[in-house]
């Protein structure tokens, strides 16, 4: 049983926005060009005051694209207020010098940038976005660059665009970004739909997959890192302790709470904010169940694998978009791909 003193949320998600001034297939949110039922400026500074009345320290300010947000330098500069710093994930089409300077000046310093191809046409496949709209972004990390504002690139990998993986941490690389963060695709929000899936998920092509992580890690140029999408990657294959609801939780636009962003299924929310105080939802036990969830009922392939007290079956919320049950092996295992790749050898 976890006791509550074990638990503080060092860092929020919070999707300010549910619109987006991309449509991008793949989205988890499901982010749409228009808003819908957004939580008003009043009502997110009571919120952050909630929040650091529980112990948030910073929040990560994503949507949709919260750059849309107008009163985003106003609530950004009201969290450090109150001791709560800020980080700005976005897509960055809209971050110009003007818009930089505002964020940097509210208290912002860093900022993660989604992109998803190297060149125009790839990063158009993926996230529908025009050939001036990416000259934009590379344009908005090189103005960040200027202003000493941290910049991450995160970047969705899956089967169609793998081959570009390389040239994107090339171009990480060329512009002298902070890191870069691969993101392992999962079928959430509008990702859930059959022909995204067709397009994206691994498939066929796991040992390509296996080659790319492992020359990635290999690779001195820049910091690379894979998050929960992945599942345990090498050369060490293990999996970080689960922090859902222990010291992390997201927020959606609506005052949606959910233990983290690889929970974003309805089966998962915890309750809503303007329904009940976040002290409340925070201390329930549903916010930290995932974090506690009995990994020797994984079944399959996982319940008989000699890393599994290594990588605890990977992520829960991963497995559970891809397969629909909590309890099944995580389908996407690179481990069991290299198992085979090494038998054949």
């Amino acid at each position: 049983m976890m006791h509550q003193e074990e638990r503080k949320p060092y860092v929020v998600g919070w999707e300010i926005t549910d619109q987006c001034n991309l449509t991008c297939p793949h989205c988890y949110s499901a982010a749409a060009r228009r808003p819908h039922d957004e939580m008003t400026t009043d009502e997110c500074k009571k919120i952050i005051d909630d929040m650091a009345v529980i112990g948030v320290s910073i929040i990560g300010w994503t949507g949709g694209e919260p750059l849309l947000r107008d009163d985003l330098e106003e609530l950004i500069e009201y969290a450090r207020s109150v001791g709560i710093r800020a980080n700005i994930t976005t897509n960055a089409v809209l971050l110009d010098l003007k818009r930089a300077t505002s964020l940097l000046q509210a208290g912002n310093r860093a900022v993660q940038i989604s992109l998803d191809g190297s060149t125009p046409e790839i990063n158009r496949r993926m996230r529908r976005a025009t050939e001036e709209e990416f000259y934009r972004i590379i344009e908005a990390i090189r103005i960040c660059k200027k202003l000493n504002t941290r910049v991450y690139l995160a970047s969705l990998v899956g089967q169609e665009n793998l081959d570009d993986g390389p040239e994107m941490i090339k171009l990480a690389s060329r512009e002298n970004v902070n890191s870069i963060r691969f993101c392992g695709y999962t079928p959430i929000g509008r990702g859930k739909r059959n022909d995204i899936q067709n397009r994206l998920c691994f498939s066929e092509r796991l040992n390509d997959l296996l080659h790319f992580v492992e020359a990635a890690q290999a690779n001195g140029s820049i910091i690379t890192a894979f998050d929960t999408g992945f599942g345990p990657v090498p050369p060490e294959y293990s999996f970080h302790k689960c922090i859902a609801g222990v010291e992390t939780f997201y927020l959606k636009a609506n005052g949606d709470v959910y233990p983290c962003t690889a929970l974003l299924h309805r089966r998962f929310r915890v309750g809503n904010l303007r329904e009940r105080p976040l002290k409340k939802i925070w201390d329930s036990r549903e916010m930290y169940a995932m974090s506690v969830f009995p990994r020797d009922e994984i079944h399959g392939p996982c319940a008989a694998c000699d890393n599994f007290a290594n990588c605890r079956g990977a992520c829960r919320g991963a497995a559970f978009a891809h397969t629909g049950d909590l309890r099944a092996s995580f389908p996407v295992c690179l481990y069991r791909v290299a198992l085979k790749a090494n038998a054949v050898r």
